[in-house]
C-alpha cells in the first residue's frame, strides 16, 4: 500500500514538474508578427550608429510633389549588422538600401563591422492637405536596437493658396453703391515669389479683376512672405438678380499655372421682386392657370416694362399693382395655357425697363406641370 502511495506522489510530482517547464518555455513567446532575430548581448554584437535625426522635417510642400532624403547607417560594432526593411503603411513612400554607387540594392543588407550603408527614401504629397507625417521601419539585429524608425514631417498644400476661401464672395449688393468690389488673398507657401501673369473673368463686360502686392501687415497676419490682394469689381449695368461667374487667375507656379474661383452673389436695385422667384406648382397642364408675384420700384417711379423673354407656351404680363394714382407697384403674371404638356420647368423670365438703374430684370421660374387626367 505504501509503495503505491509514493507511485502516485511521485506521478503527480512530475506532472507538475512537465507544467512548470512547458509555462515557462512559452512565457516569453510573443503573439504577433514574427519578429527578426536579434543577436545576443553576450559576446560580439552588431551597433547600428544614425548620426543624423530620424525624422526629416521638410517644412511645407506643394500637393503632387514628389522628394527624397538619404540616411547614412553606421555599424560600430564588432558582428555583422542585419537590416531588413519592413513594407511602408502608404504606397506614398518608397524605400530602399543603395550601395556606394547610388544604385539600389533591394529591401535588406549585411552591413559588416565599421561599414556603412545608405538608405534612399521618396515620398509623394499626392493630394493630402494639412499635416503631413510618413514613417518607415527597419528590423535589425542590434540587441540594443532592434527597431528603427525614419520619418518624413512636414506640411502639405495646394500650390496655390487662396484666403479666406477659394470663394469671391460678394453677398446681396446693391446699384445704390458707386461700386461694389470683393477681394481675397493669394499665395504660396513653397514659391513666396509666385506671380500672378493674368487675370480675367468670364463676363467681362460686367465684373473686372485687378491686383495689387500685399501689404506688409496682411503678410505679417498670414505668416507669408509675398502675396497678392485680387480685387474683383461689378461694373454698372449687370441685371438685378442673383450671379454665379468665373475669375480665372494665371500664375507662373510650375505646380499650379491656374487657378479658377466661383464668383458669387446677388445684385438688389431699385426694383424689389416679392418674392424673387415665381414657383409654378399645382397647375394641371390640360387646364391651365397662373401664377403672379409684385414688382415695387424704390421712389414710386413710374417704369415701363417689356418681356423680352420667357418660358415657351407661357403667357407673361406686367400691369400696375393698384388703382390708387401712386406709381411704382406692379403684378407680373405667367398664364400656363390649357394643353400645355406636363413636365419640369426650369427657365429664366427677362424684363427690359426703363429705369437708368435697372436696365434688365431677371426672375427664375421654375416648379412642374401636372398632368392629372394621365392613365
Amino acid at each position: 500500500m505504501k509503495r503505491w502511495i509514493i507511485l502516485a506522489v511521485l506521478v503527480v510530482a512530475a506532472t507538475a514538474a512537465a507544467t512548470f517547464i512547458v509555462e515557462s518555455s512559452t512565457a516569453n513567446v510573443s503573439i504577433g508578427k514574427p519578429q527578426f532575430p536579434v543577436a545576443q548581448k553576450k559576446g560580439p554584437h552588431p551597433k547600428l550608429v544614425v548620426d543624423d535625426e530620424l525624422t526629416y522635417n521638410f517644412g511645407t510642400k506643394p500637393q503632387r510633389t514628389t522628394f527624397a532624403k538619404d540616411w547614412v547607417i553606421r555599424n560600430e560594432g564588432d558582428a555583422d549588422l542585419e537590416l531588413r526593411l519592413e513594407a511602408p503603411p502608404c504606397s506614398c513612400t518608397v524605400a530602399g538600401f543603395q550601395n556606394e554607387k547610388g544604385v539600389p540594392t533591394g529591401s535588406t543588407k549585411v552591413v559588416s563591422p565599421k561599414s556603412q550603408t545608405t538608405i534612399h527614401f521618396t515620398w509623394e504629397t499626392r493630394d493630402n492637405n494639412g499635416p503631413y507625417n510618413k514613417p518607415a521601419t527597419i528590423l535589425t539585429n542590434d540587441p540594443e536596437r532592434p527597431e528603427v524608425r525614419f520619418a518624413a514631417d512636414g506640411r502639405v498644400y495646394p500650390a496655390l493658396m487662396v484666403y479666406p476661401e477659394p470663394r469671391v464672395r460678394f453677398g446681396d449688393i446693391s446699384t445704390d453703391k458707386a461700386e461694389n468690389v470683393a477681394a481675397v488673398y493669394v499665395f504660396s507657401h513653397d514659391m513666396p515669389d509666385m506671380k500672378i501673369t493674368k487675370l480675367s473673368t468670364s463676363k467681362p463686360e460686367f465684373f473686372s479683376a485687378a491686383q495689387s502686392p500685399m501689404k506688409p501687415e496682411e503678410c505679417k497676419e498670414l505668416k507669408i512672405k509675398n502675396g497678392y490682394k485680387v480685387a474683383v469689381t461689378v461694373k454698372r449695368g449687370m441685371p438685378l438678380a442673383p450671379f454665379l461667374e468665373e475669375l480665372r487667375i494665371e500664375t507662373d507656379h510650375p505646380k499650379q499655372s491656374e487657378l479658377k474661383l466661383t464668383i458669387d452673389g446677388k445684385l438688389l436695385g431699385p426694383i424689389s421682386v416679392l418674392p424673387e422667384r415665381i414657383r409654378i406648382s399645382g397647375i394641371d397642364g390640360n387646364k391651365g392657370g397662373s401664377q403672379e408675384i409684385t414688382m415695387i420700384v424704390r421712389g414710386g417711379r413710374a417704369t415701363k416694362f417689356e418681356v423680352e423673354r420667357h418660358p415657351e407656351r407661357f403667357k407673361v404680363d406686367v400691369e400696375s399693382g393698384d388703382n390708387s394714382s401712386k406709381p411704382g407697384k406692379y403684378r407680373l403674371t405667367v398664364t400656363v395655357p390649357p394643353g400645355t404638356p406636363s413636365g419640369t420647368v426650369d427657365d429664366l423670365i427677362i424684363l427690359k425697363t426703363d429705369h437708368p438703374e435697372a436696365k434688365e430684370l431677371r426672375i427664375p421660374i421654375y416648379g412642374y406641370i401636372s398632368d392629372n387626367d394621365a392613365g
